[in-house]
């Protein structure tokens, strides 16, 4: 069974680079994990080239996934043309839901607010704490402002979440500047030359590209969400990708890859309970 998670991302992108032919591997697949479905739909808008990186296949669209980010229209989706997914007025849970943020105050919007509050009371549905799911909704809160105010996404950002038993995550992907060039915007920070020294500035708190704003607070909300519980983070930007897997995550730890350059600021966060499926295993 062929399944679509980040790290067949980065091999297809891989193999893309080498003009390799990867159609096939992608037709064949059968299921996908959250965050490989969004990582994927942010490659294929990189790569523009649809010959070379087809649709997400049947299968793969029939899945509970699939389906809910087909109710979504977005260059980073499965869906590209027709009516966005209108405004959802209940915060009844879903175990999966895909949510378009476009514009620089998409994320103060009451569509997104619903959509939030679903998230956190889908994660007390599938077993936690109304304290530590709304830790996650504030989160994912912050996530979602960081792509609205510094991505410059032409493709907006595009959120998700899954929810299982003991498990749940979100991802917030967009195809804008990335946070090498964010950065590099501010003068305190013009002197950083690679990705991966951008996700580690970005993660700290007091760093912000904003000029005439107090310094950020990095992703303290995220770390502080997951200090009492078994968590798996994954930041990928430009050619920069850290991971944590664990609890009582620091900015300054945390496993570096170099995959192959990919536009804008891709996040995944997942948490589980101990009784919780594999965090690893919903990306």
């Amino acid at each position: 069974m062929g399944r679509l998670t980040v790290e067949l991302v980065e091999e297809l992108q891989q193999a893309v680079r080498l003009d390799r032919p990867v159609a096939g591997h992608v037709t064949g697949l059968t299921d996908v994990t959250l965050a490989g479905l969004l990582e994927y739909g942010c490659l294929r808008y990189a790569v523009a080239d649809n010959a070379v990186l087809p649709p997400l296949p049947s299968a793969v669209l029939a899945s509970p996934l699939g389906q809910a980010l087909r109710a979504v229209r977005s260059p980073l989706a499965a869906r590209t043309t027709g009516r966005q997914k209108p405004h959802v007025r209940n915060v009844d849970p879903h175990e999966v839901e895909f949510h378009v943020l476009d514009g620089d105050e998409a994320s103060v919007q009451p569509d997104w607010e619903d959509f939030l509050t679903r998230f956190s009371n889908s994660a007390v549905a599938a077993g936690f704490t109304r304290t530590i799911a709304d830790g996650l909704g504030a989160a994912l809160q912050e996530m979602a402002d960081n792509a609205c105010e510094h991505s410059r996404s032409p493709a907006g950002a595009l959120v998700g979440y899954h929810t299982v038993a003991g498990t749940a995550a979100f991802c917030v992907v967009d195809v804008g500047i990335g946070v090498l060039e964010s950065l590099r915007s501010h003068p305190d920070y013009a002197h950083l030359h690679l990705h991966r020294d951008a996700l580690r500035a970005a993660l700290r708190d007091g760093v912000s590209c904003r000029r005439l704003e107090p310094g950020g607070t990095g992703f303290r909300q995220v770390f502080k969400s997951l200090a009492d519980q078994h968590g798996h983070l994954r930041f990928r930007s430009g050619q920069g990708c850290i991971t944590m897997t664990g609890s009582h995550f620091d900015a300054t730890v945390g496993d570096e890859t170099f995959p192959e350059a990919m536009p804008g600021f891709q996040v995944t966060v997942c948490c589980r309970t101990g009784g919780g499926v594999s965090a690893v295993s919903m990306i």
